[in-house]
């Protein structure tokens, strides 16, 4: 890739960034993107209309025109840092010609961010704010499962939309958590979230569970799987050193 494609590339992912925080520490950005922190300043001192270095961190700059980011409703903004390096460590498994299934949650849209724009693959996906981040992919075929739209967790639900993924073959599907316990499974807020869930995790072929250091040893409302369900689990290195030994027992890979 030309030396100009590159720098075009790490601007993008940076603004990609900004639309889930408002600013990002220059030295977490150099690491995910693999330069150096001399690399982005000379990036960003060509490009001040958009992006300013302030105290050490990356901002976006806003005109009256522009409209504001993309909000997730009560989205929980903790842990932001340890959700990018997941979104990045998961991103690296699709190839070209995959179909994945994206779950609702917060965590799955940074895996969106790190998918490069020239990646031709199909995306199946049930959440506003990963159809929004999925519409940013010139190179993706996109299949949402519609129906009623529900503002709290931004999921869209009917009682056909399972129907729809009764004709797709998935090669993988990226399932987010809200809990993952030892003696009560893999589990989430919402009801309306399970179905779906389930469906795409008896379907797909390569099961992977998105899930930071926060959500182990948590018990949320609605249980739909259990650790033995998944083939991969991508996490932090803040992950418990007892749930290390979980996931090893249930035959899963963990990545960190």
């Amino acid at each position: 890739m030309p030396v100009d494609s590159k720098k075009a590339e790490r601007l993008k992912l940076i603004q990609q960034a900004l639309q889930d925080q408002s600013a990002i520490h220059l030295r977490e950005m150099a690491a995910l993107l693999d330069v150096s922190e001399m690399t982005l300043r000379r990036d960003l001192s060509k490009y001040t209309d958009h992006l300013r270095l302030l105290g050490g961190y990356i901002t976006k700059i806003h005109d009256g025109n522009e409209p504001g980011d993309y909000r997730v409703a009560e989205q929980d903004t903790r842990h932001v840092e340890e959700k990018r390096r997941i979104g990045k460590l998961a991103a690296r498994f699709i190839q070209p010609g995959d179909t994945v299934f994206f779950d609702c949650g917060t965590t799955t849209p940074f895996v969106v961010d790190f998918i490069p724009d020239e990646l031709e693959f199909t995306a199946v996906c049930n959440s506003l704010n990963v159809l929004l981040k999925l519409s940013q992919k010139p190179n993706c075929h996109i299949v949402v499962c519609g129906g009623t739209f529900h503002r709290k967790n931004q999921v869209f639900e009917n009682t056909t939309e399972t129907g729809i993924l009764d004709g797709v073959r998935l090669t993988w599907a990226f399932v987010s958590a809200a809990g993952v316990s030892q003696d009560f499974g893999v589990t989430c807020f919402n009801f309306n979230e399970v179905e779906v869930k389930q469906k795409v995790l008896r379907q797909a072929q390569q099961r992977l569970l998105l899930a930071d250091h926060s959500k182990f040893d948590t018990v949320r409302t609605a249980h739909f799987a259990a650790l033995e369900d998944f083939q991969y689990v991508v996490s932090d290195k803040k992950i418990p050193k007892a749930y290390r030994d979980a996931i090893a027992a249930s035959g899963a890979q963990l990545i960190i």
